[in-house]
């Protein structure tokens, strides 16, 4: 018979923990450490606390999540990338990343890169790096222009340190900033923000009545959208007097 495990999650802003018990003896109880490794075993109900650590074993596809993303950017094209940044560090509090070899990447080369002082990145297997950032210059290392100073705060060390994987960086990005931006929506969720944009206008005008209206058909939509998500069979109970 397997063992018996337990597993809780932790929701802290945008992160997920998974935790599982500590110990649980042959009668079902549960125990937790005292002190260091190897102080012996404390029942649960005394201590009054609940020993919850890290999983110590794999557990394949054991978590499902599904959940809404609404991206701040688009890489546009995703051919467009490159895979010769190797290093990074802190130029006066900044994030700088950078061709380390001896290949010697010319990022200011346009006809290459894409790559502008103010425009965006995306950095892809980057570590605590992963994500968009905004470029403020290119300097040099080794060669021309292949270093890349960001607009991203990082107070660690001055001297380089290696990326642990091949760092992927998407040079074709488009960032939600201002009016003339495609924001990503399905069709039927666009009729929902037209409905919702002409509530608001009609709040302003103090159009109470309309506004509330609007207001009604947008969660309408809403609540038809999410609905469609749901798979699998569905009951209608018949309620008294309904025909069978």
């Amino acid at each position: 018979m397997a063992s018996r495990k337990e597993y809780v999650y932790q929701i802290k802003g945008k992160k997920i923990a998974i935790l599982e018990r500590d110990v649980i003896s042959s009668d079902g109880l549960n125990y937790s450490f005292a002190g260091t490794s190897g102080d012996g075993l404390i029942h649960g109900t005394n201590s009054g606390s609940t020993a919850w650590k890290s999983p110590i074993s794999t557990v394949a596809d054991g978590l499902e999540i599904e959940y809404v993303y609404s991206p701040e950017y688009f890489i546009t094209d995703t051919s467009k990338v490159d895979t010769n940044i190797t290093a990074y560090r802190s130029n006066g509090g900044y994030l700088e990343i950078g061709d380390a070899t001896s290949s010697y990447t010319n990022y200011g080369n346009l006809s290459s890169y894409n790559i502008t002082d103010g425009s965006y990145i995306v950095l892809k297997n980057a570590g605590t790096f992963n994500g968009v950032h905004k470029t403020i210059t290119k300097t040099s290392l080794n060669g021309t222009n292949d270093t890349i100073k960001l607009e991203t705060k990082y107070q660690g060390s001055s001297a380089w340190s290696n990326f642990e994987e091949t760092v992927s960086l998407y040079y074709y990005v488009d960032v939600l900033s201002d009016e003339s931006d495609e924001i990503d929506l399905p069709l039927y969720l666009t009729k929902a923000l037209v409905l919702y944009v002409k509530a608001k206008i009609a709040e302003d005008s103090m159009n109470i009545e309309a506004k509330e209206y609007l207001m009604k058909e947008f969660r309408k939509m809403l609540e038809k959208h999410e609905s469609g998500k749901i798979w699998g069979a569905r009951q209608l109970m018949p309620g008294t007097g309904a025909i069978r």
